[in-house]
């Protein structure tokens, strides 16, 4: 598996850093996990189009934003008769009235599926998994598996969540977690997102070989969110917009910051 980075930013993407986003590649598959402001910018067009699912953790706008361009994307690529399959978009069916919006977008190839903590898919030679976090929507973390290779995202989520996460990620290769706040804010053990420092705590008790934390305020310095994650953990690095990563993972991975 290829992961490759598209977005690491929220709520709001700045030059050069988008909103949430991640594409996972596997011989002709693509698998992108959410769809955040500007993250469509990373991508190859018609190339990642061909063979594309996209998975929707929630219905939040940082994280969905961009399906509109896909969808007229792909609306536009097949009428040129460059794509031959119709993309598949995944995402929760809460907030009914966003999932009914995305799904009425005329201009579209796309076909659609709701998901649940229930549901399995298999995309290629890789098989996705669900676990539902502690987020003010129906929000699912997300596991990608391919041989003895896995990739976990957490999407969003409180450390209330903090068990059930760590069992859902267990033994990973790579776990990509949000880190939205900074312990040295002083803000509450269970917020509606992590710090860098609960991020670390998950990684660690999940026993992963490798943090990648992502979900950052704009404002804030990313080597901030490193290392409070190390003081807990010690394999730590910050997404990068255009970063990728092949499994298993190259050594620079464990260097202190990709960035």
């Amino acid at each position: 598996m290829k992961l490759k980075v598209l977005g690491t930013q929220s709520p709001y993407n700045t030059p050069n850093h988008h909103c949430p986003g991640f594409l996972i590649t596997e011989g002709q598959t693509n698998i992108m996990l959410d769809c955040g402001s500007g993250s469509h910018s990373v991508l190859n067009f018609p190339h990642d189009l061909q063979n594309l699912s996209v998975i929707l953790s929630h219905l939040h706008r940082d994280h969905y934003n961009d399906i509109y361009n896909l969808q007229y994307a792909s609306f536009v690529f097949h009428n040129q008769k460059r794509i031959e399959r119709p993309i598949s978009i995944y995402m929760p069916k809460t907030p009914s009235r966003i999932s009914t919006d995305i799904m009425s977008e005329k201009d579209s190839f796309a076909r659609y599926r709701f998901i649940n903590e229930k549901t399995s898919l298999k995309l290629g030679k890789m098989h996705l998994y669900f676990c539902q976090t502690d987020h003010p929507v129906e929000t699912y973390a997300i596991k990608v598996c391919s041989g003895d290779k896995t990739i976990v995202y957490t999407s969003d989520t409180s450390f209330s969540a903090k068990s059930k996460l760590a069992e859902f990620a267990q033994g990973a290769d790579l776990l990509i977690c949000e880190s939205s706040l900074l312990k040295e804010h002083g803000f509450p053990e269970i917020n509606s997102h992590l710090t860098a420092y609960q991020a670390g705590v998950i990684a660690k008790e999940a026993q992963v070989k490798g943090l990648l934390l992502t979900h950052f305020w704009p404002e804030e310095s990313v080597q901030k969110y490193v290392l409070e994650a190390k003081k807990i953990f010690p394999h730590v690095a910050s997404a990068k917009e255009g970063q990728i990563i092949d499994l298993p993972m190259a050594k620079e991975f464990r260097k202190e910051d990709m960035r």
